[in-house]
């Protein structure tokens, strides 16, 4: 590992800012190897080095080895040379057109493994076996196995040291797979490790297996490399991606979408054809109308929307880095997700995820969290919070609990709690009752905890009316701290205001059945006979019994 390094600087989510040199060569992630073809180019890889900033690209040693009699300048020259691309260069071994063209490609390890060295690669690919989702277990076991076995073969038979090789994992739909094969391959010395076989599921949208991919081998791969995903380049998933814990990607999608009139857009693809406006404010679409751009000759529309289609995948890359930085990368990534619904079923996926995510938590991130959709509810920190009350023990002394609604404000900021609580502090006996506040997102606040990081620190109680699954989580989370403490409470004082007062400081009728609130008595009436459980509209009526 001498000539690279990999050195991670800050994190998100499973969102990595990361830096990895290869030798007096940089590679910050997260990052995109955009694609070119060895020898033809609408946007030229110098172009993409001195006026992108692209700092790696992709391109095909097969197609090379293939043409090599044809064109032996390359060889002499080197990919370099022959490319004029300063930056780092990646090569991929065949393995691709392998699983694109169902085992058409005849070629073995020891032809094109020593041919991406001669060729001056700096990121050669094993000639790996892909493992199609149609593959019945056995054949993708055997697939697995034998990339595993080339993985072990390769590093025998490097000849150079100034490389850091791609070790793809493969495994599909099969998790135990995935394991096998991450694990497997941790075992060797690879400068980036690469997901595999998902460029057919990720062109038929199937983005809920990708990510079910993705973090089956996130959970078994060694953290201290990048791991690629090889043919990714949809920007709307880019975010979601790298918060499940990609740090690369690769893809020719900036200028295969342009081929077919596509356009990249924040809110998904749009066919130019369709576009009265460009949404954007790149160079392309500050030098073009959308009409101007969609009279272009063919060839310069093609070169003109692949240009404005990278100025947008690295615009969300930055984006991306800004969210991991100041810690709302979960924001960006519901935000993200809309775009299409493919996306949110894919977001959905990773709930399934809780250990990975909880084991990611960023403890010096205290960004205020947002209750931007539903997803929200199940965030790291959210449910960590909830989690840990969920154990809290009332003061022996504390024989009654008061709830409160949280209102439009988090916790104890609202207008009405403050005047609420500060009510309640005149009552007799205020030292012996237990103050919490009710919210949709956090569940059960006891006070003393309401300026702890996130309950303190979130906007948007959400209408919780509909979402059974939220509320019974919150319900149960409750349940369970009362049985913690059932020897010492025996009352429990519920505040339903018939109104309140807003951050506008204006007065708003309450709906109690979209707050958590009005579901907490027959939760606690149907699991608790001891408990006494009353009901108050105004907090004077509380007070006073």
């Amino acid at each position: 590992m001498g000539y690279y390094s990999y050195d991670i600087k800050d994190y998100d989510a499973g969102g990595r800012i990361g830096q990895l040199k290869l030798g007096d060569k940089i590679l910050d992630t997260p990052n995109l190897f955009p694609v070119v073809n060895p020898f033809r180019n609408s946007i030229s890889p110098r172009r993409l080095y001195d006026h992108f900033g692209a700092q790696c690209l992709f391109t095909n040693a097969y197609i090379i080895y293939k043409n090599r009699e044809n064109n032996p300048d390359i060889i002499s020259k080197k990919l370099h040379e022959h490319l004029d691309f300063p930056g780092i260069i990646a090569t991929d071994s065949g393995g691709f057109q392998d699983y694109m063209y169902a085992g058409d490609i005849k070629l073995t390890p020891e032809e094109i493994e020593p041919f991406q060295e001669n060729l001056g690669s700096d990121c050669p690919v094993i000639l790996d076996i892909p493992v199609q989702t149609t593959d019945s277990y056995e054949e993708a076991k055997w697939k697995v196995d034998v990339t595993l076995k080339r993985a072990e073969e390769n590093i025998q038979r490097r000849t150079r040291t100034d490389t850091a090789w791609f070790g793809p994992i493969h495994g599909s739909i099969y998790p135990d797979l995935l394991k096998r094969s991450a694990l497997g391959m941790s075992k060797y010395d690879y400068g980036i490790y690469a997901i595999g076989g998902i460029v057919k599921t990720f062109i038929d949208y199937r983005f809920d297996l990708d990510v079910a991919i993705l973090l089956e081998v996130r959970k078994w791969l060694r953290a201290d490399r990048p791991l690629h995903m090889f043919g990714l380049g949809l920007p709307a998933f880019f975010s979601l991606a790298v918060a499940c814990g990609a740090d690369t990607f690769d893809s020719a999608a900036y200028i295969l979408y342009a081929k077919d009139d596509r356009y990249f857009t924040l809110t998904g693809t749009r066919n130019i054809n369709d576009l009265i406006e460009l949404p954007c404010h790149c160079p392309i679409c500050t030098s073009f109308s959308a009409n101007e751009l969609k009279k272009l000759p063919k060839q310069e529309r093609i070169t003109a929307v692949a240009e404005h289609n990278l100025y947008h995948s690295y615009s969300e890359l930055k984006a991306i880095k800004q969210a991991i930085h100041e810690g709302s990368l979960w924001d960006l990534v519901e935000h993200r997700v809309h775009a299409h619904p493919k996306l949110i079923k894919a977001l959905k996926k990773t709930q399934e995820y809780p250990d990975y995510f909880d084991g990611m938590i960023n403890l010096n991130k205290t960004r205020g969290q947002k209750y931007l959709t539903s997803f929200s509810f199940h965030r790291a920190h959210i449910r960590r919070y909830r989690n840990k009350v969920s154990h809290f023990k009332i003061p022996k002394d504390r024989n009654t609990v008061i709830i409160l609604p949280e209102l439009d404000l988090p916790s104890s900021n609202g207008i009405s709690v403050i005047e609420w609580i500060k009510e309640l502090k005149n009552m007799e006996s205020y030292e012996k009752k237990q103050i919490a506040i009710m919210s949709n997102l956090m569940g059960f606040i006891p006070l003393e905890l309401s300026e702890m990081f996130p309950a303190g620190q979130h906007e948007g109680s959400g209408d919780i009316s509909e979402n059974n699954s939220h509320k019974k989580i919150i319900l149960e989370d409750l349940i369970k701290m009362l049985s913690i403490n059932v020897k010492t409470v025996d009352s429990i004082q519920i505040l339903i205001p018939k109104e309140f007062i807003s951050e506008y400081n204006e007065v708003e009728p309450f709906d109690p059945f979209s707050h958590i609130i009005s579901y907490i008595e027959p939760a606690i009436q149907e699991r608790f006979s001891g408990i006494n459980v009353a009901i108050f509209n105004s907090i004077e009526e509380l007070i006073n019994g």
